[in-house]
């Protein structure tokens, strides 16, 4: 009988600590912040800043952007997802079809991811991000974490020289029609409780789809979405 109360009473004070304020503090402590949709944009519209009909192509080269979310993919990295009308496997063009998403941490300088299902044209040598020489091999799905930019001119041509801060490796999903990109917090300076919020880029949007070579101009048919929202890294 003394031993069944004593495991009765152990029981009893395991339940209680569980049920006190300081374990539901701790279990709210512990929950993840889920995905934070940060912006829309129509489907259906790319290209019309240059020809309105031609929207359809949108979707062959998987430019056609209809939101941006953000989320903790882990405790030190937070994933860019940008959605696509539709993103063929080959990620449309390959070489050729690019996109950006300009933003700022806690109010401070605007930063910028900047990628393509391959870039050899820009991601092997570029000598607006102060990485080249030597050349370099991208890899697959290579994105670029940017920040400390500025406008230059190179040539007779304004490009925007930019640090490159740190090189990450995106997931293109042609079922889902998205392109997730991972981003460790320590490259962009986020900790818990940062605030990120979309900023205006060089296209007048936060989050930019264009065809692209080495450079994109604005008057290239594109498709851009403009943040609204704005997510924080969970404590």
């Amino acid at each position: 009988m003394k031993r069944s109360f004593t495991a009765l009473m152990s029981l009893t004070l395991v339940a209680g600590m569980l049920l006190s304020p300081i374990g539901v503090a701790e279990a709210k402590k512990k929950k993840k912040s889920g995905p934070v949709v940060v912006g829309k944009d129509p489907a259906g519209d790319w290209g019309a800043n240059a020809d309105p009909n031609i929207a359809p192509l949108g979707d062959v080269f998987g430019q056609d952007l209809v939101s941006a979310t953000i989320e903790m993919a882990d405790a030190k990295t937070v994933n860019f997802i940008i959605g696509l009308n539709a993103l063929p496997p080959s990620g449309g063009m390959p070489e050729a079809s690019r996109y950006t998403w300009d933003f700022a941490v806690d109010g401070n300088d605007p930063l910028e991811i900047d990628g393509k299902f391959t870039n050899y044209s820009r991601g092997a040598c570029d000598p607006t991000s102060g990485q080249c020489p030597p050349p370099r091999d991208p890899g697959m799905q290579p994105f670029l974490v940017r920040g400390n930019c500025a406008p230059t001119d190179l040539v007779a041509t304004t490009f925007t020289i930019c640090e490159e801060l740190a090189q990450v490796q995106a997931v293109f999903d042609a079922a889902a029609g998205t392109i997730t990109i991972p981003v460790p917090l320590a490259a962009i300076d986020a900790k818990p409780g940062s605030k990120i919020a979309g900023a205006i880029g060089t296209f007048s949007t936060t989050v930019n789809a264009a065809p692209s070579a080495f450079a994109t101009y604005g008057t290239f048919p594109m498709d851009g979405l403009i943040t609204t929202k704005v997510f924080t890294v969970p404590k």
